[in-house]
């Protein structure tokens, strides 16, 4: 090989040693800033850091449901007549007593003034035969048939007014109208239904409850739902009815629940989920993000008073927005961090980036 080549061949092999040395070296860099510091290094970790605290915190039990009618009725005929006029329709609100609609009653209005002439007729026969009865000039049977006859008149006349007094169609109590059933002209016959009247303030919430809860719930509870109408309405109510057995094939309890219903925005057949708050009671919180979990294990770092962090079990419970309910491990007053949890170990030294104040919570606790 002539000299040239040579001095390039060892040229090359000189660049690649000194690449390579150079992608060591920076491999060597690179574990060494990836891998924790030993316990004694005085670099500190940044973190933010959460206080434990107390809250009351409610236990439910959840469940979904049906918005029922308080009462709901089919408003029928009870004369056969013309329909001659309807004063309400559909989505009507009408009080006790009100005049949904009038059927044609003139028939029966002749017949109530004929029997009233009747009962005229036998009272004034009556009363004479009382007087000739005091002279002895009619027998005593004579005057208890006149008397009878008089009662019978009356009895005719009294069931006339009902029939007339029955062709005006009202409602039986406080509602709306939930479906119209007929029109003007129509012939109708007693007993055909012609609205359907349901009372929708209060409304009855009704739905199941797994057994789980049967030791938890009681009359006079207090209920939360929500629908899907109005996703943001806050409905309140109260726990009225429990079922006295559970259901063999689904395991739960029937109940039910009394929501008011003022401005009528909730309608009969809503879908619905629901709580029940079963009790109130103390809970120590941390947010959420504190918490570590591995392999069926939940840990927190424990920041001491020297700026150390520690590890720490515990057991959580309910998740209540961002925060958590700690069952056991933890302390009102004890500090955790909520960051830089990736980088922390036992024993690390922790610098404060930033506290958190505990002001973001769920809506359903109360401090």
């Amino acid at each position: 090989m002539s000299m040239p080549l040579r001095s390039a061949a060892s040229a090359c092999l000189m660049l690649a040693a000194l690449l390579l040395a150079a992608a060591c070296s920076s491999n060597e860099k690179d574990r060494a800033e990836a891998a924790p510091p030993t316990p004694g290094t005085p670099a500190s970790v940044p973190v933010t850091l959460a206080t434990a605290r107390l809250a009351v915190i409610e236990r439910k039990g959840h469940f979904v449901g049906t918005m029922k009618a308080g009462a709901e009725a089919e408003v029928a005929a009870e004369v056969d007549g013309r329909l001659i006029s309807v004063e309400t329709n559909m989505g009507d609100a009408v009080g006790s007593g009100q005049i949904l609609a009038t059927i044609d009653g003139a028939a029966l209005e002749a017949r109530l003034r004929e029997a009233s002439a009747v009962l005229v007729r036998a009272q004034n026969e009556l009363d004479r035969a009382n007087r000739l009865g005091t002279e002895g000039v009619i027998s005593q049977q004579r005057l208890d048939d006149l008397a009878s006859q008089r009662d019978i008149a009356q009895a005719r006349r009294d069931v006339l007014a009902i029939e007339v007094e029955n062709t005006h169609v009202r409602a039986p109590f406080t509602g709306r109208i939930a479906k119209r059933l007929a029109d003007v002209g129509s012939y109708i016959r007693r007993g055909s239904t012609l609205f359907v009247l349901v009372s929708d303030n209060p409304l009855r919430l009704r739905g199941e409850v797994p057994e789980r809860y049967a030791a938890e719930i009681a009359v006079g509870q207090e209920v939360e739902a929500k629908v899907v109408a109005y996703p943001d309405l806050a409905i309140h109510g109260r726990l009225t009815r429990i079922s006295a057995a559970a259901d063999a094939s689904s395991r739960a309890l029937s109940i039910e629940a009394l929501v008011p219903n003022g401005d009528s925005r909730l309608k009969p057949g809503f879908f619905t989920k629901a709580d029940i708050i079963t009790r109130r009671e103390d809970a120590i919180l941390i947010p959420a993000e504190a918490v570590i979990r591995a392999a069926g294990v939940q840990r927190v770092f424990l920041v001491d008073d020297n700026g150390i962090a520690h590890t720490r079990m515990i057991r959580t419970g309910v998740r209540r927005g961002p925060e958590i309910e700690v069952l056991e491990g933890l302390q009102i007053g004890d500090r955790v961090a909520t960051s830089g949890l990736a980088r922390l170990w036992d024993g690390a030294r922790v610098s404060l980036r930033q506290a958190w104040d505990g002001r973001h919570e769920s809506h359903d606790l109360h401090s």
